[in-house]
């Protein structure tokens, strides 16, 4: 192969990591998700405890879940990983950490994603692909970096438990202000005793 088409190589893996498309997976260190599969009710979510190893050293770490491996040459970070249900934390010294990441079941949070996280058996909406088996993704740098990224497969199950979160993205209602208490007026000062007239002058 010639000079040229090593270089044309390059730049074409480098472009399509700036796309967030997916490519090989590198040698980083595994994943593990506790609970795995995961107890969560129907359109709702909860935290799983995403734990990594071998990521580079002080660089921000990201944690998404995915309905695409990062393996699938079709991948890209922002149509097949919700921006809901992730989250980035501060490297560590020796690239192993770990995060508390929401997984969700039903559709995508954001809705804008026609695609979503579901049980055997759960229904799913018209248009929507219903993945029985999703990915908990992990990478360094900048969440489109595909070379560092490392995945485990999800799923999701059962109805729910006292860990359940509530809804990814819904809107939290205001709390609610105690009312004022009551003003009572004394009612002597207010008025006359019976049987006593009132007199006005002039």
């Amino acid at each position: 192969m010639s000079r040229f088409g090593r270089v044309g190589i390059a730049a074409a893996t480098v472009f399509a990591g700036v796309l967030g498309g997916g490519g090989p997976v590198s040698a980083s260190g595994p994943i593990t998700v506790t609970p795995n599969p995961v107890p969560v009710a129907n359109n709702s979510y909860t935290e799983v405890q995403v734990s990594w190893t071998g990521q580079a050293a002080g660089k921000l770490v990201f944690a998404s879940v995915c309905v695409k491996s990062t393996k699938d040459p079709d991948f890209q970070v922002g149509l097949h990983c919700s921006p809901l249900a992730q989250v980035e934390t501060n490297g560590t010294g020796d690239g192993n950490g770990s995060a508390l990441l929401p997984v969700f079941r039903g559709q995508e949070p954001t809705t804008d994603l026609p695609w979503g996280c579901f049980a055997a058996g759960d229904p799913v909406p018209a248009g929507v692909l219903g993945a029985t088996s999703c990915f908990v993704r992990v990478t360094n740098d900048l969440v489109l970096n595909s070379d560092d990224a490392v995945e485990v497969a999800v799923s999701v199950t059962g109805a729910g438990n006292p860990v359940d979160r509530g809804v990814l993205g819904a809107p939290v209602a205001p709390p609610v202000a105690a009312p004022a208490p009551a003003v009572v007026a004394d009612a002597s000062a207010a008025a006359p005793p019976d049987g006593v007239p009132i007199r006005f002058a002039g």
